[in-house]
């Protein structure tokens, strides 16, 4: 009986949580571009994109952001630039914080689960993505 209840109060709290929450664990891995979009037009789509956005994501919410470049051996050519950032929820909305060289800017994810990434800025552009899926030559 105890496990049922424990059983029942976990699942409780599961649904009970933000769905922000629930946005965090699909940020981390490799996106590719498809398109970006201001005022609901759009702005440039990729047909294909030369470099990929690697977002890792610690334990205490803080990551940081690369851009990598594809090889045809599977590999990747990093660069050795980085944004660092840290995520929080406010106002029922998921953030990412960036602090660059002292400058700080957010943006909103509005959108995360293991295909898609829509990420927006205070500019007003949206940023959408697709996970990146590696080309296969035979």
């Amino acid at each position: 009986m105890k496990k049922l209840i424990t059983l029942t109060l976990l699942l409780l709290l599961y649904n009970c949580q933000s769905d922000e929450i629930r946005k965090i664990p699909f940020i981390e891995g490799y996106w590719e571009i498809k398109s970006v979009t201001k005022d609901q037009i759009t702005i440039k789509d990729f047909k294909i994109s030369g470099t990929i956005d690697y977002f890792k994501i610690n334990n205490d919410l803080s990551g940081f952001r690369k851009k990598v470049t594809p090889r045809f051996d599977g590999a990747f050519e990093v660069s050795q630039n980085q944004s660092n950032f840290n995520i929080n929820i406010e106002d029922d909305k998921l953030w990412i914080t960036y602090n660059n060289n002292g400058v700080v800017y957010k943006e909103e994810v509005t959108h995360a689960d293991e295909t898609r990434l829509i990420i927006s800025n205070s500019n007003g552009f949206v940023y959408n993505y697709k996970s990146y899926e590696p080309l296969i030559f035979d």
